[in-house]
């Protein structure tokens, strides 16, 4: 699986998607128009949502101590192999989740 230039494609599509959703005229351009032109900041609660999943976490009673026990000594002996394939996939779905917030 090529992975090389998928997140080249995501920023394109994502200055694409700002450039769509952009004004097409401002007012200091145009001295004819009447109209003020007001600065907008919009924020999203991504923080927000941040902020809980991090509480949860912190709250969570899951004990993996056994296994990263187990992981580190496969590391110290060579045995660990990382499945390419799975890593790319999750980074595909990680990237797919932020690009939808």
């Amino acid at each position: 699986m090529d992975i090389k230039n998928i997140n080249q494609s995501l920023v394109n599509n994502r200055l694409n998607d700002s450039a769509n959703n952009s004004p097409k005229g401002n007012a200091a351009s145009n001295p004819s128009s009447t109209s003020k032109s007001t600065d907008k900041v919009t924020l999203t609660d991504v923080s927000s949502q941040v902020n809980s999943l991090e509480k949860k976490a912190a709250a969570s009673d899951i004990d993996n101590s056994a296994r990263i026990a187990e992981l580190r000594e496969a590391i110290k002996d060579g045995s660990y192999q990382v499945d390419a394939e799975k890593v790319a996939n999750k980074l595909i779905q990680t990237e797919v989740l932020l690009a939808g917030s």
